[in-house]
C-alpha cells in the first residue's frame, strides 16, 4: 500500500493548488490518493465524526451536514487504510457515545416482542446532529440493523488487531454491548424486517441479516474470522454470543439468498456480504457479484436497484431512470481486490487472480472518470447530472479503500 505521511500532509490549500492546470485524473497514483483523502477530511469534524457531505439544503431536499450513524463507520474506515487508526478508533468512539447517549432506546427496545416500526421510542435515529448529537426526527425509517451489526463487526476487528477502541470504563462498554446483543435478539433480527442500508422498507433484507451476522459472528468462538488474525485475542469472553443466534441467522441469510428482499432481487447493498463482511460462500459471492453487474452496473455509476425512485429522472417511468451511485464502482472494485487477494492465498480455487486483479482497476478506473476534475466522488447521477452531494462521504473513503487495496495486491504479486 502506498502510505500517507499523516503527520507532513500539505494544507487543503496547497493540494488544491496542485491540481491548477490538471484534472484529478491526470494525478499520479500517490497523488490522487492524498486529494481524495484530503477532501474526505474536509468533512470530517472536531469530534470525529464525517458528516454525509456539505450540502446544507438550500437548493432543496434534505441537508447532509449532519451525522448518519452508518455514514461515520464506512466513512472513517479510509483512515485504517492509510494507517490512521487513531482517526478510526476516535469515530468508533463517537459511535459508542451516541450509543451510550440513546441506551435507554437500547435497553426499552430489548424488553419487547414486536416489530418497532419506523420512527418508534425504543429506534436509535440513523441521523444526528453534528455538534449537540441529538436525534434529527424524519419521516423515514430509522429501524436499521445493519448499523448495529457494522458497529460490533468493526469494534471487534479492531480489539483483534490489538487496537483499543473500548474507553477506559470498560465494563460500562461491555454491558452496552450486551444490550446491543440482547437488543438484536429481541428484536429478532433474523425473522423481522428492518428499513435497510436504503432506509426504505419494511422488508427482511440479506444485508441487514448479514451484517447482523458478521457483527455477532465476529464476537462468537467458533472460528469463522480467525483467518484474518495473526494472534488470537479471545474477545468471546467480553461479548458471550450463543451459538443458537448464529445458526439462526446463517439460515435466515440463506433462505434470502440469492435476493436481498422479497420485493428485490438484486440490490447494491448485497455487496456488504463480501466486503467488510464476507459472510457469506465464495459461490455466493461470486453469484452476487455477477447478478449486480447484469443488472444494476451503468454508464455513471451502479444503480441501488431496479425501479428505485430516490432521484429518479422520470418516477412515472422509474424503470431505466434510475439514479446511479459511483459508490458502486468503488465497491465492485474492492470486492474485486478482495477475491484477487483470497485467489493469490488459496490458489487456483477462484482462478488467475490477475482477472480480478483487472476486474478491480476496471472498475477504480470508471470511478475516477465520474469523479470531480477536483477529484471528489458524487452521491449520484440523474440523467448525466450530478446532485449536490458532492463528495459523499463514505463514497470518497470507498475511493480511498479501492485503490489501496489495489496497492496491497500489486504488493503481493510482486513478492510472489
Amino acid at each position: 500500500m502506498i502510505p500517507l505521511d499523516l503527520q507532513r500532509e500539505r494544507p487543503v490549500s496547497k493540494v488544491r493548488d496542485s491540481l491548477r492546470g490538471r484534472s484529478f485524473a491526470d494525478l499520479p497514483e500517490n497523488e490522487k490518493l492524498l486529494v481524495a483523502y484530503r477532501h474526505l477530511e474536509e468533512l470530517r469534524q472536531i469530534n470525529g465524526g464525517y458528516v454525509a457531505s456539505d450540502y446544507c439544503g438550500d437548493k432543496g431536499g434534505d441537508r447532509y451536514n449532519v451525522f448518519w450513524l452508518r455514514d461515520i463507520m464506512y466513512a472513517t474506515y479510509a483512515n485504517e487504510y492509510v494507517g490512521a487508526y487513531d482517526k478510526l478508533i476516535e469515530s468508533y468512539r463517537l459511535i459508542i457515545r451516541i450509543f451510550q447517549k440513546y441506551r435507554q432506546k437500547i435497553t426499552s427496545g430489548a424488553r419487547k416482542r414486536h416489530y418497532l416500526g419506523s420512527c418508534a421510542n425504543e429506534v436509535i435515529h440513523a441521523r444526528i446532529h453534528p455538534v449537540t448529537l441529538e436525534e434529527i426526527t424524519s419521516e423515514w425509517g430509522h429501524h436499521q440493523l445493519d448499523i448495529f451489526g457494522l458497529f460490533l463487526y468493526k469494534t471487534g476487528d479492531l480489539i483483534k488487531k490489538g487496537h483499543n477502541v473500548i474507553p477506559t470504563d470498560q465494563t460500562e462498554i461491555q454491558i452496552l454491548l450486551r444490550d446491543i446483543v440482547l437488543y438484536l435478539t429481541t428484536v429478532r433480527w433474523h425473522s423481522d424486517p428492518d428499513f435497510g442500508v436504503w432506509e426504505e422498507g419494511p422488508e427482511m433484507h440479506a444485508s441487514s441479516i448479514g451484517a447482523v451476522l458478521a457483527g455477532l459472528t465476529m464476537w462468537h468462538d467458533d472460528g469463522y474470522y480467525h483467518y484474518k488474525y495473526k494472534s488470537h485475542i479471545p474477545i468471546h469472553h467480553y461479548l458471550p454470543v450463543p451459538q443458537e443466534f448464529i445458526e439462526a441467522g446463517r439460515s435466515a441469510l440463506e433462505r434470502l439468498l440469492p435476493s436481498e428482499s422479497a420485493s428485490r432481487p438484486v440490490d447494491l447493498a448485497q455487496l456488504s456480504l463480501i466486503w467488510p463482511y464476507y459472510i457469506i460462500s465464495d459461490s455466493q459471492a461470486l453469484q452476487v457479484i455477477s447478478s449486480i453487474e447484469k443488472n444494476l452496473v451503468r454508464k455513471n455509476g451502479v444503480i441501488r436497484y431496479a425501479g428505485d425512485l430516490y432521484y429518479n429522472a422520470d418516477r412515472t417511468r422509474p424503470l431505466g431512470n434510475e439514479a446511479e451511485w459511483p459508490l458502486g464502482f468503488a465497491w465492485l472494485s474492492i470486492v474485486y481486490s478482495q477475491l484477487a487477494i483470497k485467489a493469490l492465498k488459496m490458489g487456483a480455487i477462484f482462478g488467475p487472480p490477475i482477472e480480478y486483479i483487472a476486474k478491480s482497476e476496471q472498475y477504480l478506473g470508471r470511478l475516477e472518470q465520474v469523479m470531480t476534475a477536483e477529484g471528489r466522488v458524487p452521491e449520484l447521477y440523474t440523467a448525466g447530472k450530478q446532485n449536490y452531494n458532492v463528495p459523499l462521504a463514505w463514497a470518497q473513503s470507498f475511493y480511498v479503500v479501492a485503490r489501496q487495496n489495489l496497492f496491497r495486491v500489486h504488493e503481493k504479486m510482486d513478492f510472489r
